[in-house]
């Protein structure tokens, strides 16, 4: 595999981003930059990357090399005097520093001191920047349940449904990374130093979620959960078991989906069904037509299920797990998984470069290295002599 510090042809490959964070949502904007060819310098302190410790030992063992893909790291104490050259030189040449509340503050006052400092893109947990008007715990791991998304998951009888993967956090990461594009390239047309940017991790999943605000102004209330159901929806869509054991979901959300789906199911007679034939009726009885769909998803095997939707043009998929992403021949023809070596000699299945922009020669160029893998490497394009980066190995500035 080609060397973590070669690039195609890419838009990002002048970019040079580092990375000193403790969420995933940093190292996940960080890790856009780094897709698409720009060249990312995790800064790890002593002990490595908080992130390199989250999670079980089979679960570290592949997060790693895939959220630090693309990368360089440069493990560097920042708290020690004897590293304020290279955090200054750095500085210097980046264009990007991403970091968080789990950052060492050496990067954001270092940062704030220079007159041409690149720019300063910080995610935050909810109230961390305002802590006067947020009186409750501002742990990173808040952050999805301060969008009023959470409050819509699970039963309607049943507690909420924290989503137990970084949602909040990855999409914030994904917000901060355009936000940064955006104004990499204003400050660019402007001729001006780009302006601080801070990512609250609980604003990208609000901004998905926009809908429930103007619900709740309308009517007066916040919608409640509904189980799989959307809250405001009025036809058919839920997910049901198929004999031999697989999920498919349905989704008629139009009369004329919702038409063919009943007419399948049971014919002329159910279609005309006074419980379900239109949309007040069905959305009164919803429970009911549930019942009637799930018995018919289960007389039939999924392969046999999904035969008949599609001869009967109606909105039904698989519900895929890990073995069936791997399996997919729509996803291997578009090459959305890629295997990519560990470091170890495994190939480790991930997703790959998305989205496949023309002409951009983005690419899983290697796995997440090793602590302080590129240390001499990187302080050697910095411009520090061989016996500089000796006395800094000797000084505690960089570790191993």
């Amino acid at each position: 595999m080609a060397d973590g510090g070669t690039h195609g042809t890419s838009d990002l490959s002048t970019v040079t981003v580092l990375e000193a964070t403790a969420t995933p949502a940093g190292a996940f904007a960080a890790s856009l930059f780094a897709d698409f060819g720009g060249r990312v310098i995790v800064c790890e302190p002593p002990g490595g990357s908080p992130l390199r410790r989250l999670g079980s030992a089979a679960v570290r063992a592949v997060w790693w090399p895939i959220l630090a893909r693309n990368k360089l790291s440069l493990a560097i104490d920042v708290d020690r005097p004897e590293a304020a050259p290279i955090v200054d030189r750095l500085l210097e040449q980046a264009q990007v520093l991403v970091r968080d509340g789990g950052s060492p503050a050496a990067w954001a006052s270092a940062a704030a001191a220079r007159a041409r400092p690149p720019l300063d893109l910080c995610l935050h947990a909810p109230g961390a920047d305002r802590p006067a008007e947020w009186p409750w715990g501002t742990a990173p791991q808040l952050a999805a349940a301060a969008t009023g998304m959470v409050a819509l998951t699970g039963p309607a009888d049943g507690p909420p449904m924290q989503p137990e993967f970084p949602l909040a956090e990855y999409s914030a990461g994904l917000l901060a990374a355009a936000g940064a594009l955006c104004e990499l390239r204003a400050a660019g047309m402007g001729a001006r130093n780009p302006a601080p940017l801070a990512v609250g991790m609980h604003e990208a999943l609000l901004r998905m979620n926009e809908w429930q605000l103007a619900v709740a102004a309308i009517t007066g209330r916040a919608e409640p959960r509904n189980g799989n159901r959307f809250p405001m929806n009025s036809n058919i869509g839920n997910v049901f078991q198929t004999r031999d054991g697989k999920l498919l979901t349905v989704s008629a959300a139009t009369p004329s989906v919702a038409d063919r789906l009943l007419t399948m199911i049971g014919g002329p007679a159910l279609r005309e069904d006074p419980r379900f034939r239109t949309t007040a009726d069905r959305q009164r009885n919803m429970d009911a037509l549930d019942v009637v769909v799930a018995e018919w998803m289960g007389r039939h095997d999924a392969a046999e299920a999904m035969r008949l939707v599609r001869e009967n043009d109606v909105v039904v998929g698989p519900l895929y797990e890990a073995g069936d992403l791997g399996q997919d021949p729509h996803l291997a023809a578009r090459e959305d998984i890629v295997r990519v070596d560990d470091g170890f000699g495994n190939r480790l299945p991930q997703p790959a470069v998305l989205p496949k922009i023309s002409g951009m020669a983005a690419k899983v160029r290697r796995a997440g290295p090793a602590i302080g893998a590129d240390s001499d490497r990187i302080l050697a394009e910095a411009g520090f002599s061989v016996e500089e980066i000796a006395a800094f190995r000797r000084n505690g500035a960089i570790w191993t």
